[in-house]
């Protein structure tokens, strides 16, 4: 009984072969010659030695996870205007009477003092700065009384075709420049502009004050500009752009957002708002201190941190430490930032700051086109002497063109187009190419379809029928 189930079992298989929709295997089995088996049987390995290879090929594709990156450019009817925040970089308005005024101007006259070795201003320079950012920390709660206020600083502002003032300004506290002033930075009621051009932007004109022989250890003197998203944080250290007095600066906008994939693709942060999504003490620390994840802020918070391990002490940014106990101080702690600071670049800390701090999987850019033009003509100037008389009892002491000239300047900030552009990463190979692939090269090389697989379960069925109906009778 053995031998008739056996045979009756091959022959399914036999049949089931000859009438395979593949085209190798029927022909073997069909051919009664010799020779003619064993040319099906070499084509039929080669085909399927070149199929192995070419889908083997297809599966490292697909699980090497590469990505296409795409370029879009979508008009809208609206778009949010990024926040503009203006620093003077006079940190200390010297023309204020006042115990910490006069506070400050002996602290300078000290530092001028001891720059008696004019070959080494580099140096002089760096302890200038930091002096100025350990003070600002020390005297934070102060700065009111020295500090350049909005209603000195602003001479005109308009927005959006209509007129703004010193209330539309939101207080901003640097270490760098003291006090700041930021437009549109409240979270909850975002300014979105419908127009192109000026008129539709932020124009400001700002008095700055004038320059100091006796008192200033500035190398440079006018406001830093910093044009950013309103969930971040801006960074004196790196970010930002200056602006001169007796000029008109036209800075022309474009946003650009940036859209990259996350694991298995990239090692990108998903969520830059959620402290649990990456297992990261720098990553958590980050949104703790900037309330958002951004890779530029973490890898500047990883170097802070590298200065205390090696100091036992911070740098004086505001942004990463508040406590003044932890600060270095202007000898011991001065000398050893700079000496490790200069080493930070070229050491391997360096790398592993940037392993630590995975970029951001979604990020906003702006991009900008400056050009400058002299400000301001004589009539005009002569307009704002007249309305500083009048208006404010000439607390600017406009008396002249050039004095005007030296200590006020224009700004435009705008979009030239009502639209944005968006940076995108896509899979290079989805799951639905890679079966395509997959049945493109069975189908070409020997002949395998979906059907075809279906034959081997057909004939597998007719087996197990016919187990059973033997066993039954």
């Amino acid at each position: 009984m053995k031998k008739p189930l056996s045979n009756a079992i091959k022959k399914i298989i036999l049949d089931n072969i000859e009438f395979s929709t593949s085209h190798g295997f029927p022909n073997i089995v069909r051919s009664e010659s010799f020779i003619l088996k064993l040319m099906w049987i070499l084509c039929l390995l080669l085909s399927s030695g070149y199929c192995a290879y070419c889908l083997t090929k297809s599966f490292q594709d697909y699980f090497s996870y590469e990505t296409d990156t795409l370029l879009r450019f979508k008009r809208v009817s609206q778009i949010e205007f990024p926040t503009i925040t203006i620093c003077n970089k006079f940190a200390t308005d010297l023309s204020r009477s006042n115990e910490v005024t006069e506070l400050a101007k002996s602290g300078y006259i000290k530092l001028k003092s001891e720059f008696t070795d004019l070959t080494k201003f580099n140096e002089f320079f760096k302890r200038v700065d930091y002096y100025f950012k350990y003070n600002s920390i020390e005297y934070k709660d102060r700065f009111n009384f020295v500090g350049f206020d909005i209603d000195k600083m602003l001479l005109n502002c308009n927005f959006n075709f209509k007129e703004c003032n010193s209330s539309n300004f939101k207080l901003f506290f640097s270490s760098t420049y003291g006090l700041c002033y930021q437009f549109n930075a409240d979270k909850t009621n975002i300014r979105k502009i419908s127009s192109p051009g000026k008129k539709a932007g932020l124009s400001l004109e700002l008095f700055i004050g004038y320059p100091s022989k006796d008192y200033d250890l500035y190398k440079s003197y006018g406001a830093h500009l910093f044009i950013h998203n309103s969930s971040t944080i801006p960074s004196s250290e790196f970010e930002g752009i200056s602006l001169s007095t007796g000029h008109e600066t036209d800075v022309i906008l474009s946003k650009t957002y940036f859209q990259k994939l996350p694991k298995p693709f990239s090692d990108c942060a998903q969520d830059s708002n959620s402290s649990e999504y990456i297992h990261s003490d720098l990553y958590r620390e980050t949104i703790k201190l900037f309330g958002q994840y951004d890779q530029k802020s973490c890898i500047n918070l990883c170097y802070h941190k590298y200065i205390f391990d090696e100091c036992g002490c911070y740098y004086p940014d505001l942004n990463i430490n508040k406590n003044l106990t932890r600060i270095c101080d202007s000898d011991i702690g001065f000398e050893c930032y700079s000496n490790h600071s200069a080493s930070y670049r070229e050491s391997k800390i360096c790398i592993e700051c940037i392993e630590k701090c995975p970029e951001e999987c979604e990020s906003i850019k702006y991009s900008l086109q400056i050009s400058h033009a002299n400000y301001p003509t004589p009539f005009y100037a002569d307009f704002l002497m007249t309305y500083d008389a009048l208006i404010n009892n000439g607390s600017r002491n406009f008396i002249s063109y050039s004095n005007v000239k030296e200590s006020t300047l224009a700004v435009n900030i705008y979009f030239d187009d009502i639209c944005y552009s968006i940076v995108e990463e896509k899979p290079s190979e989805t799951i639905e190419q890679l079966v395509a692939d997959i049945g493109g090269f069975l189908g070409l090389c020997i002949g395998v379809s979906i059907l075809s697989v279906v034959e081997i379960f057909d004939s597998i069925l007719r087996v197990i029928l016919l187990f059973f109906s033997k066993r039954m009778n």
